[in-house]
């Protein structure tokens, strides 16, 4: 099995990611903003799982309706970051999600 810290070499900083331990959301984000070689600086949440397993990981797209408040729909993981992809009424993002 690889370890966290050698999955984030083989992808980019404005790679978006949701991490999952024990079935609890630990980081959800860009690369950047979580590992400090990429990022801004030190993270306890990288330091404290960098070394934990990968039993999972699957590139999962997130489609949600661009008026997903008004409408009373389920809210997407990251509301406040700009799709990556933009349909008449929906929104994607691609997340890489990890499962430790």
């Amino acid at each position: 099995m690889m370890k966290l810290e050698d999955f984030v070499k083989a992808i980019e900083n404005a790679d978006r990611l949701r991490i999952l331990q024990d079935g609890k959301e630990v980081f959800v984000g860009f690369l950047a903003l979580l590992v400090p070689i990429h990022g801004h600086g030190g993270n306890e949440i990288y330091e404290s799982i960098r070394r934990a397993e990968v039993k999972k990981f699957r590139a999962v797209p997130e489609i949600r309706h661009k008026k997903w408040e008004e409408l009373n729909l389920m809210k997407p993981l990251q509301p406040e970051e700009t799709p990556e992809f933009s349909f008449s009424d929906l929104q994607m993002s691609l997340y890489y999600t990890f499962y430790l």
